[in-house]
């Protein structure tokens, strides 16, 4: 078990499994950390269990539209749906470009579908390599949204679309904002959860590893098949 103990001036003690299986307990100076984590054993093997099982899903392939492609090595990213494979560059900055040109086509058409339906103007479209969300939306009406949606199935795709259009109407996450966003993606509760689990994926997938920077050497591992 990986453990990080981050001293801070609170009142309680805090316990999170993050999304790559790295456990991090957040406490005050001269708290017993080791009792901390023996209380709540149970649970957090539960979590690491979860993950585990994640791992092993992660490491088949890269993942696009939430199926797993093999990857070959290449000069310039791209994706070939019929034959499952990414042709994935070893350079990160073309490799991203590669996938942000995947995800355009098939975000923008939703970003356009759903302002009419919403009634919502947004002013321009970002995909940007995130590391803490999927997505975003600035004071001035723009919209930022995660390369690492290439991987997601579609459907989530369409929830996260949603959300953040709904940012442009109410700025926060009230009862007000929920319901708005309920008329149009009912099923958002499922798709947060599971969106949850698809972060896990991807930072535990060696390919967004790689790209976010985490590794020196273009990963090798093997595709769906198992070569």
């Amino acid at each position: 078990m990986e453990l990080e103990v981050r001293r801070r001036p609170v009142r309680y003690a805090r316990l999170e499994v993050r999304p790559d299986g790295k456990v991090v307990v957040t406490a005050p100076d001269g708290f017993e950390v080791e009792g901390f984590i023996d209380r709540h054993r149970r649970w957090l093997e539960a979590k690491l269990a979860e993950i585990d099982g994640l791992r092993e899903i992660a490491e088949s392939g890269f993942p696009v539209d939430g199926e797993f492609y093999t990857v070959v090595r290449g000069r310039k990213t791209k994706v070939h749906g019929r034959f499952k494979t990414v042709v994935l560059s070893a350079y990160r900055d073309e490799a991203l470009s590669g996938l942000k040109a995947f995800l355009r086509p098939r975000l923008l058409p939703l970003v356009e579908e759903y302002s009419e339906k919403m009634n919502i103007t947004p002013g321009k479209v970002f995909i940007r390599h995130q590391r803490s969300r999927w997505g975003s939306c600035s004071a001035k009406g723009n919209l930022n949204f995660n390369v690492r949606l290439v991987s997601v199935p579609p459907g989530l795709r369409e929830y996260v679309v949603v959300h953040e259009l709904a940012h442009l109407r109410f700025p926060n996450h009230s009862k007000a904002f929920w319901e708005f966003v309920g008329r149009f993606y009912p099923e958002w509760r499922s798709a947060r959860e599971e969106l949850k689990r698809w972060w896990s994926i991807i930072e535990l997938n060696p390919y967004w590893r790689w790209l976010g920077g985490g590794s020196e050497e273009f990963p090798e591992i093997a595709g769906p098949d198992g070569r």
